[in-house]
């Protein structure tokens, strides 16, 4: 069984619409989105989905390539930079994001909001480039 171009596709489709309803939080001002209950909910969910649905993505094409069983999450997306899937810079972005999300999932009590406001660009453009770069892996790999 090869790679499942479904289950990519619609990973990467959920983390373009997550990163435009990222963009409309940003129309905020930082006191206003502190202030939003709801805004901030919604932003770690969204956060939350992007890094999961880049997980899944990186899981995918690490099992369906046999490179290997990893421990943690990080590593997964490591693999990918190790095989030239995606770049190293990115690769290190990422597993920091996998970080801030496992903090969101389960730690959810000590979540500073202001380093998610402060955050929210970054990870909108690397969640950008991890598509494309994904898009380029996919169309090389038919």
């Amino acid at each position: 069984m090869g790679l499942d171009p479904v289950v990519v596709e619609r990973r990467m489709a959920k983390i373009l619409e997550e990163i435009e309803f990222l963009k409309t939080v940003k129309l905020q001002k930082l006191d206003e989105f502190i202030e939003d209950g709801k805004s901030l909910r919604s932003t770690a969910k969204a956060i939350e989905t992007i890094v999961q649905s880049i997980i899944d993505i990186s899981s995918h094409i690490v099992a369906q390539n046999h490179w290997g069983v990893t421990d943690t999450y990080r590593n997964t997306i490591a693999l990918l930079a190790t095989h030239k899937v995606i770049e190293d810079n990115l690769s290190s972005n990422l597993q920091q994001v996998v970080a801030m999300r496992n903090i969101l999932v389960h730690q959810y009590l000590d979540i500073d909001f202001h380093i998610i406001w402060n955050s929210i660009e970054n990870l909108s453009e690397d969640a950008s480039e991890f598509i494309k770069a994904i898009n380029r892996y996919l169309k090389n790999h038919d």
